[in-house]
């Protein structure tokens, strides 16, 4: 069987056996860390079946990785989405819908990427952790886009939802430190 091909035979029952059939896909641990801006040890956790991810953690591995959330959250339908392969370029080529439109604008806005990066690093600073645009880089691409959408009838939404994912996350993060 080609290696870089999901295998389909994978069983869904457990969400560290979906993290090892799309580390078999991406390559490695590094490979996935690496895309979706995670710490190896976080995805060997997953992978280990020692912990779950948040939910903002899993809508980001979705999207990085071209695959189904439904799939990935609960282990129903298929592992890709339509169109998808892991080969950035084609998935680029085949993306629909609202985020076709995202991708057409590839250019990033640097006065919304530095207010997002400063209300982030806000944001964590005044709940006592310590700001990494590193660590954090999924969060910053969240705040990116819900800036961008300010007009929205539901910025507000997306802020306070958002805010919470964040204090979760920092909840997280303090639980595995101690």
């Amino acid at each position: 069987m080609d290696s870089t091909q999901p295998d389909a035979t994978v069983a869904p029952s457990s969400f560290a056996s979906r993290v090892r059939a799309v580390i078999k896909m991406s390559g490695s641990v590094s490979e996935i860390a690496r895309r979706c801006g995670f710490s190896e040890g976080v995805v060997r956790s997953w992978r280990d079946g020692n912990t779950d991810p948040s939910r903002g953690r899993c809508v980001t591995m979705a999207k990085t990785l071209g695959l189904s959330l439904v799939w990935l959250a609960a282990g129903e339908g298929p592992m890709m989405l339509e169109g998808s392969s892991d080969d950035t370029a084609s998935r680029s080529a085949d993306v629909h819908g609202r985020d076709a439109q995202a991708m057409r604008h590839t250019t990033l806005d640097p006065t919304r990427l530095a207010a997002a990066m400063k209300l982030l690093q806000s944001d964590i600073e005044m709940a006592g952790s310590r700001f990494s645009p590193v660590r954090h880089a999924d969060m910053v691409a969240e705040m990116y886009s819900i800036l961008g959408r300010s007009g929205d009838a539901d910025y507000a939404d997306r802020m306070v939802a958002f805010r919470r994912t964040l204090v979760s996350r920092i909840q997280e993060d303090r639980g595995v430190a101690a």
